[in-house]
């Protein structure tokens, strides 16, 4: 992702998995492999925090 405008991230904020990828001009992104590898990476590490806050049993409300 070349431009400033383009937003791609992933979180998570205690109570959910957030996502957002739009374009400049508010188009959905065009990812490339690496930057799909990258999204990946960042969701499953908001996964794995989500399971954690929910306990042993690795159960959320989600």
């Amino acid at each position: 992702m070349n431009n400033q405008e383009e937003r791609l991230d992933a979180w998570y904020d205690g109570s959910a998995i957030c996502l957002i990828a739009v374009g400049a001009h508010g188009d959905p992104l065009d990812l490339g492999d690496d930057e799909v590898r990258a999204l990946i990476a960042r969701l499953e590490l908001c996964l794995a925090q989500s399971q954690a806050d929910a306990g042993p049993a690795g159960q959320g409300e989600n």
